[in-house]
């Protein structure tokens, strides 16, 4: 077995049918290599790691340059893992594991004492990842609420340019004394929206709070619900009910305030999640739950 990084490969073709299988992702390459070039996230990475045999690609671990905030209130940049997977007949080989070996052999290099990855607590992945020495980090809260919907729904204005500016300054004022991937400025939220497709529909931006999400013929999806007040919080959220077709969804709650709203407005609260954000200490000392408390804040748009 041979490993790369995606920049030395010679031929990206082979992710197609391996990240197809793994996450119904249909790799598109100039697509993810316009990411590549705007993504804070990207642009210094090896981008992933892919392993071959015989040249095929049956492997492939994505590696990120995370930007995270300390319960000290300094900048501490650590590694991030996305897209972990092994083509079907190459399983339990040990192919995924050396590819891990090798995005933390990266990350020390660099220095990171820490790498942080998504994953679902009903996948084997979870307890795989716990094996290479990975703890959860955060079990996010979720709000579902099924409306009774008038004969159609209120209909919105018609969408201009997305006002990144104040979402940037709502966001800084919102994230000043949390922990975790809150480390923004107006540049990189503006990246984040163009390398994550929002599109100026997809955005509220109103005083004192925004609304991030994606909709289909049936429900609303929240990806970011940010607010100074509560009675912002619940003005966003009547606008966000006031758009949909029938469900609204939030999957994503690392914020107690947004919360208590959602359960006083009658959403279904869960209180428990699957899909949670694990930690592995790259370094000898290093503690996740010193460096970052218990607070550790993140939503649907950092895209772990």
């Amino acid at each position: 077995m041979k490993i790369l990084t995606y920049r030395q490969l010679d031929s990206k073709d082979g992710l197609v049918p391996l990240l197809d299988h793994a996450f119904a992702w249909t790799f598109n390459q100039k697509q993810h290599e316009r990411a590549m070039k705007i993504d804070p996230r990207l642009k210094k990475s090896p981008v992933s790691f892919c392993a071959l045999e015989d040249k095929r690609i049956v492997g492939h671990v994505g590696v990120l340059d995370l930007a995270t905030r300390t319960v000290e209130r300094t900048v501490e940049n650590v590694g991030g893992i996305f897209g972990v997977a092994t083509l079907p007949g190459y399983t339990c080989r040990g192919i995924a594991t050396a590819l891990m070996e090798k995005a933390h052999e990266h990350f020390r290099e660099r220095g990171y004492r820490f790498s942080l990855l998504g994953t679902r607590r009903v996948l084997v992945a979870h307890e795989w990842c716990k094996k290479l020495g990975y703890e959860n980090l955060t079990e996010c809260q979720s709000a579902y609420k099924v409306l009774k919907l008038p004969s159609k729904p209120v209909s919105s204005a018609k969408a201009g340019k997305i006002d990144v500016q104040k979402m940037g300054r709502i966001f800084s004022e919102f994230s000043k004394d949390r922990t975790g991937l809150v480390v923004r400025d107006e540049s990189y939220l503006k990246t984040l929206l163009k390398v994550e497709e929002v599109r100026p529909k997809q955005c509220i931006v109103d005083e004192g709070g925004y609304a991030v999400f994606r909709e289909d013929k049936s429900s609303i999806f929240i990806r970011e619900l940010i607010a100074l007040s509560e009675h912002q919080t619940d003005r966003l959220i009547t606008l966000m009910e006031q758009r949909s077709k029938g469900i609204v969804c939030d999957r994503i709650i690392l914020n107690r305030r947004l919360a208590q709203v959602y359960s006083s407005r009658g959403y279904m609260i869960e209180d428990h999640s699957h899909g949670m954000v694990m930690a592995k200490p790259l370094a000898s000392g290093a503690s996740v739950k010193e460096t970052y408390g218990s607070d550790f804040f993140m939503s649907g748009l950092d895209g772990l």
